[in-house]
């Protein structure tokens, strides 16, 4: 309740950015009849433009307002539990184990090439490097925070990962449909290939269940593959980046290694899988969900600062564009392999 009160401007920014999100929505699918845009992008492009303006300009929100982080980390994590919700395994039942391969294959192989892409080709910092690596291979913002507490970075190396992988992200969730249209893709391959390609969570939310449910499903599974990977990635980093091995876990929780809301998105997904909530139950579920997710995403837009982007900015806009290609590829290639 405290937290509420001292930061209720930031909270109801949050909200009333979310429901101008779906205003907008509603609009434009009256006047096209269908959704140009959905209104979890919608909520990050309002939120983003709100951020950046002036300062000269006066502004209802205050810049030091925790509120957007606390949505866009917090409010997003339960938001993805209620997702599992809606997660049926029996999806999963033929094309499973090809679907963990690919991951698995592609988190390792992506890691291994991004990082010595970064490191050999553009000279950038071997932090700086391993945070870029870490974050497009696996999952994100929480990836890079969980793999620059084990390698020591300087924020600023932190920040410069962050904000260029989400920039090159929030492309990614705008152009990446457009495959669908082009490319003669099923859902379940679309699924495939934003769950493996796209930076962060919420992006893939964003980008995947705009084409369609079974694309947006399968793309969340994929991508909680590869968030499962963040701890292995740490582990093997962490034995090769310290001498000391025991120095560098010793301060660590095991929630660093395996988020708590991938426990919770898996519990979730198997009470979602023995069929015992009603679909009637689950519905409006999936509709708390979709809210949420359109809040913290305007809490994601409101932590965008163009002046954050800094330290060789050229250069890893090229690494994150790099790792987006590469990471498609792999999609690509093991969709054709395992003829999914």
């Amino acid at each position: 309740m405290k937290f509420i009160l001292e930061n209720k401007k930031g909270l109801l920014l949050c909200i009333t950015i979310s429901i101008v999100s779906y205003i907008f929505q509603y609009i434009e699918t009256l006047i096209f009849n269908s959704k140009i845009f959905d209104v979890l992008i919608i909520s990050l492009l309002i939120g983003i433009l709100v951020k950046n303006i002036p300062k000269n300009i006066p502004s209802f929100f205050s810049r030091e307002d925790k509120a957007p982080k606390f949505v866009s980390k917090n409010l997003l994590e339960f938001a993805v539990i209620l997702l599992g919700f809606n997660i049926n395994f029996s999806i999963l039942k033929e094309s499973g184990i090809s679907l963990i391969s690919i991951s698995v294959i592609s988190v390792f192989f992506g890691m291994l090439l991004i990082f010595l892409l970064c490191r050999t080709i553009l000279r950038l910092d071997k932090t700086v490097s391993i945070l870029v690596a870490t974050g497009n291979s696996i999952c994100g913002n929480s990836a890079i925070a969980a793999m620059a507490s084990v390698i020591k970075s300087p924020s600023n190396h932190v920040a410069s990962a962050i904000s260029f992988s989400a920039a090159i992200g929030l492309i990614q969730v705008i152009f990446l449909p457009i495959l669908f249209t082009v490319m003669s893709i099923t859902e379940f391959q679309y699924g495939v290939i934003a769950g493996l390609s796209v930076y962060a969570v919420p992006q893939v939310v964003a980008a995947s269940f705009v084409i369609g449910n079974e694309a947006g499903l399968i793309a969340t599974q994929v991508k909680l593959l590869r968030v499962l990977m963040l701890g292995p990635i740490i582990l093997m980093v962490g034995l090769f980046y310290k001498k000391n091995n025991a120095d560098v876990f010793s301060n660590n929780k095991i929630s660093t290694y395996i988020p708590w809301f991938v426990v919770g998105f898996i519990l979730a997904s198997i009470i979602g899988s023995v069929d015992i909530i009603p679909e009637s139950l689950i519905n409006i579920i999936n509709n708390i969900s979709k809210i949420l997710f359109s809040i913290s995403m305007a809490g994601i837009g409101l932590t965008v600062a163009f002046k954050d982007l800094k330290v060789s900015a050229l250069k890893i806009s090229f690494a994150v564009l790099f790792s987006s290609v590469l990471m498609i590829g792999f999609a690509t290639l093991g969709i054709i392999l395992f003829n999914l």
